[in-house]
Parts: C-alpha cells; structure tokens; sequence
C-alpha cells in the first residue's frame, strides 16, 4: 500500500520511500540483525549468515532463507525448524524456531524525522514481531547506547495479546515504555505504525495516525545519533511466559510478518539527517518551520510518604505524583487506592508535582503492598498544561512495595477462664484463653505470668482469634482469692502477630477471675462437727 504524508508534514517532506517491490531485497538492507556495537557484524552468528538476539527468551534463529520479497511485500517467516545457533552468552545451541530479519546499518540511517512502517503482524502464540531502531555506523563509537522500540508485539497486558501496541525506550538513564490495548485486532491485516522524533528532545509513538505515548528529555535521555531499522520475527519460549505470549503446541507451524511500506518524512531547515535518502525532494519542498510536536503533560513518577512500613487506621500517607512539565489542576481529583480508599488532592497546582493524602480508616482492606489503582476527575476536575493540554496520567498508577496498610492492629479483647469460678487445688488445671480482633499468628512459646506465682503456657490455636494457654495448680503456687493473669512473656524470639507481621497489642491480656481462688493445701476443707446435743441431768 501507499502512505499517506502523516499530519504535520506533506509529500514534499518525503526523504526515504521502501515499498519491495521486484522479487529480490534491495541492497539497503541485510538479512541479519546487527548494531554499532557489532560494527556492523550478524548478532551471535553461526557462520552460515544467521544472527539472533539470542537471549534467554528466545526460541528463533534468524536465517536468509527466511526473508523473501514478493508482491510488494517483504515476508518474514517463522517456521518450527530446529536450527544450530549461537547464543548471548556464545554458546551454541539449538533453536527450535528458523526465523528471518532484516537490518538496515551502514545504508539507510537517520537522525530525526517522522518514521512509519505499514506492517501485518503474525498471530500465534510466541510471535514477537519487533520494529526497532539501533545506533547505526554513522553513530561513531556510540556503542548500542540506545534502543528504540517502535512496535513489539505478543507483549501480554489489559487487553488480548493480537491487540496490544508496545513501546519501549532503552537509554544510559534508563528505560520507559508501556503495552497499550489498542482495540484493533493488529494481526486481522496491515496497520501504520509510527514515530516523530525530534533528536535530544522528543519521541511520540503511533499507530494508524493516532498518538499512542510520548516521552521527553525530562523523562529519559533522547537519542541524537543516526539509528538504523531493524525488522524481525522473534519468537519468545516459556521464560518470556507472564509478559508474552510463549511457544507451545498451539503455535502455528509457519507464521509471517508482512511489511509493505517504509517511509521517512523529514522537514527542510529541521537540522534532521539522513544517510541512504531515495526520494529527491520537490522543487516545491515546504521551507516552514518543522512541526514540534506538541508535548503532553505526562506523570513521569509517583512517590508515597511513608514509603514503607505498616500503616494503620488514623495513619496519613502523602503520594507525590511529578509531571514532565507544570500542571493545573481544576477542581478536585482523587487517587484510586487497592485498599478500598481514596486520596484527596491537597496541592501542586502550577507546578509539575501534584501532592496527594489518604488517611487510613478502619474499613479500609488489608493489603501487603499499597497500589494507586488509578486518577479520578470528577464533575469539572482537570489536570492540564497552561496550553490547555490534559494530562496523559496512566503513569500515575503504581504499587508501592513494603507499603502495607493494616487498619485494624491486633488486640487481645477479652480474656477468659475455664472453669471459670470454684476452688481449684494442686494437680489442677485452669485453661486461660485470649480473645484478639482478628486473626494471628504465633511463633515460639508465649507465657502468662499469674498471681499465684505461676505461668501458663501456650498450647494453641495460632492463625485463629483464639490463643489458648494452660497452667496446673503446683504445691509452690501462691495462695490467691481471685486468679489474675499480671502479663504475656514472648521470650526466646517468641511473638504474636497479625498475618501482615503487625505485632500484636497484648494490654487486654491483664485480667482477675472474680470468684476463681487458688488453694494449695493437699488436704480438703475439714467440715466443723455439729456440736452434741446437751445431757439434761435427771
């Protein structure tokens, strides 16, 4: 298919035009993978032209056999063809999977521009079909110091694998990207996908002429170096299962990635470059300004006060959440919380950090790890740039490891006996048991210490509400009117907590059993004898 000129830019800014057409691939490109680092050289090469990435999460061999041009259409295919390969670690193995690549190093290569590629992508379990931009020759002795993903696809996330749209950016100051539900079926036929890149400054991704993400040197490191296109169909094994789909016994025999149009559009007087231009410009070529493209607010981090510890009801927690750029808000947004509440917005308006606070409530859940779930914009609420832009805020959704909220802290609530009332002597037992608010654990041995010089000691009922103890009425114990526990021992590592580890608050331990005497005598109460009736004398 043709490309239409992306918005923002016309024909006359085309530079780079790739459409296959003829049955052979044309001298830009190679049928291996490389990068700056390899010096142009086939990744992991096995000497018979094949290259792979190579990594733990590959299944695919990449192979010359398995790059074909026909009908305006470049075919990469992927069959299940065991195949001897090099790895990462340049070891040789074999892969299960023969695939095709192609690179463009030393040929075609840019810095800046508007990139779009029209793409069919494989279905099948395991198909990772990748659009990816590395430094080129033309970036000197760069190294692989950059990788720009424009398209990985397979990547698991919200929405079913064929539809999701994955971007990355992989730089010296880290690395940001997302997999997006894009809503179409990206495997049912050919889509566009697309980047404008302004070098050091901007990257914004694309898929059918709509904005799928953006990020900014405030975010990462941008490249400004010639990159060079690298188009394959990987294959990912059972390692890459929890993020991708994998290879199984369901994956088709032969899938293809197809790819009909490459296209480069660059403004005259932007300062962009391009090594391997095809296109000549037109003598009417536009001499405007280059088109910026307009930068989104975006959130770029998210922090909570406290950041770690266990919170409990009364607790406040402030969430920070930074922007790439000053916001301002309207009206009053709310943060989404997994634990069931919600965080009010407190301040930030004009500036690019937005603070947030929730205050622990008692029916809050118990959760191991604080998460915002997502932003609220009730009725007139906005978070927007002072150009009017709303701000995109998936960003701001985030789990908060060693953050955990425990509203209610475990307490002993009652404390019982059994028996309850009477006299009870040497060789006796009292079961005493603690009543708690919820659940808990034990470890060790706890004691109770008694009033009549005595302990009792735990016997079970650890992961219920329930602690049992146990104590036997000695000939050494105290006399006492009224059995009391004084206090709980946790010694030698002994403990009782919660299930989310909260130590619990044993105050309500302390407690005298009215009517429940202690008597340590052997020998049973003597009953008085009944006086003998007086003799009357005669």
């Amino acid at each position: 298919m043709t490309l239409s000129a992306p918005a923002g830019f016309t024909s006359s800014d085309l530079v780079y035009e790739e459409s296959f057409s003829g049955t052979t691939l044309d001298s830009d490109w190679h049928t291996y993978i490389t990068s700056n680092a390899a010096d142009g050289w086939p990744w992991n090469t096995n000497g018979s032209g094949g290259s792979t990435p190579g990594g733990p999460y590959n299944a695919d061999y990449d192979m010359p056999s398995q790059v074909s041009v026909s009908d305006g259409t470049l075919n990469l295919t992927a069959i299940k063809q065991p195949i001897s390969g090099v790895n990462q670690g340049g070891v040789t193995q074999t892969f299960p999977i023969t695939s095709g690549a192609v690179s463009s190093y030393g040929n075609f290569e840019f810095n800046g521009g508007y990139l779009q590629i029209s793409m069919k992508a494989p279905s099948g379990d395991g198909a990772w079909p990748g659009l990816w931009l590395m430094p080129g020759d033309g970036a000197g002795s760069s190294g692989d110091n950059f990788e720009l993903d424009i398209q990985e696809g397979g990547f698991t996330g919200s929405g079913p694998a064929d539809q999701n749209f994955s971007w990355h950016l992989h730089g010296p100051s880290g690395w940001v990207g997302d997999t997006i539900d894009s809503g179409i079926n990206l495997t049912a036929g050919f889509h566009t996908y697309g980047i404008n890149w302004v070098p050091g400054e901007s990257i914004t991704w694309y898929l059918d002429g709509k904005q799928m993400a953006q990020v900014t040197s405030a975010q990462v490191a941008i490249p400004d170096e010639p990159m060079q296109l690298m188009m394959n169909l990987g294959v990912a094994n059972s390692n890459a299962s929890g993020w991708h789909t994998a290879l199984d016994g369901s994956t088709p025999s032969s899938m293809q990635m197809l790819v009909d149009e490459v296209q480069l559009y660059q403004k005259a007087g932007s300062g962009d470059t391009v090594t391997g231009a095809n296109v000549t410009p037109s003598t009417t070529s536009s001499t405007q300004s280059p088109t910026t493209p307009t930068i989104q607010p975006a959130v770029t981090q998210v922090a909570a006060s406290p950041a770690t510890g266990v919170e409990h009801a009364g607790d406040a927690i402030t969430m920070t959440v930074a922007f790439n750029k000053a916001v301002t808000v309207t009206g009053a947004p709310t943060l989404s919380l997994n634990d069931g509440g919600t965080a009010s917005y407190v301040s930030g308006s004009g500036t690019s950090a937005l603070t947030f606070r929730t205050t622990v409530a008692s029916t809050d859940k118990d959760t191991s790890a604080l998460a915002i779930t997502g932003v609220n914009l009730p009725s007139g609420a906005s978070i927007k740039d002072a150009s009017g832009v709303a701000a995109n805020l998936s960003g701001a959704v985030k789990t908060f490891s060693g953050l955990q909220i425990d509203p209610v802290l475990p307490a002993v609530t009652q404390a019982t006996a059994s028996p309850g009332t009477g006299t009870e002597h040497v060789g006796d037992t009292v079961t005493l048991t603690l009543g708690f608010n919820e659940a808990v654990k034990v470890s060790g041995t706890p004691t109770l210490s008694l009033n009549n010089g005595a302990t009792a000691t735990y016997v079970g009922g650890s992961g219920t509400s329930a602690l049992n103890f146990r104590t036997t009425v000695a000939s050494t114990d105290t006399n006492t009117s009224a059995l009391a526990i004084t206090g709980v021992n946790l010694t030698n590592g002994a403990s009782i907590k919660d299930a989310s580890g909260v130590a619990a608050n044993l105050a309500g331990a302390v407690k005298t059993f009215s009517g429940l005497q202690i008597a340590t005598s052997s020998t049973a109460p003597t009953t008085p004898t009944t006086p003998t009736t007086t003799t009357t004398p005669t």
